[in-house]
């Protein structure tokens, strides 16, 4: 039987402790950072910015709308991943951006809280 590979985002998951979703660039007050934190809800997090293994990874020269400071054990920053709204998911090991398996229910997800608005939302993949 052969072993199961595991990838540097699933060390990244497995060590989570609390998740800050904030976009890059506020547009008001209203919006403002959301804090994920327990067992089921990063791992529903995290199921929404896993990413198509296999691509290669485009590179971008902007600096991503959505970011995702992952932290650990009292509060250690482990990885930052950033969304591109009209893309995929960053993160610095990858080397460049990668495609979402679920881009839909990921712009959902960030709408339903008040990280994205309407706008944001029609530069990526209809709601």
């Amino acid at each position: 039987m052969g072993a199961i590979g595991l990838r540097w985002v699933d060390a990244l998951w497995v060590g989570a402790r609390s998740v800050e979703v904030e976009p890059r660039r506020p547009r008001g007050e209203e919006r403002s950072s959301v804090m994920v934190g327990g067992v089921a809800e990063i791992a529903e997090l995290a199921g929404l910015l896993e990413t198509e293994g296999t691509a290669a990874p485009f590179t971008c020269m902007c600096r991503g709308d959505v970011t995702f400071t992952v932290r650990g054990e009292r509060g250690v920053v482990l990885g930052v991943l950033t969304h591109h709204l009209d893309g995929g998911l960053d993160w610095d090991r990858w080397g460049g951006e990668l495609p979402l398996l679920r881009p839909r229910e990921l712009s959902r997800w960030l709408a339903g809280r008040g990280v994205v608005t309407g706008g944001d939302e029609a530069r990526g993949d209809p709601l």
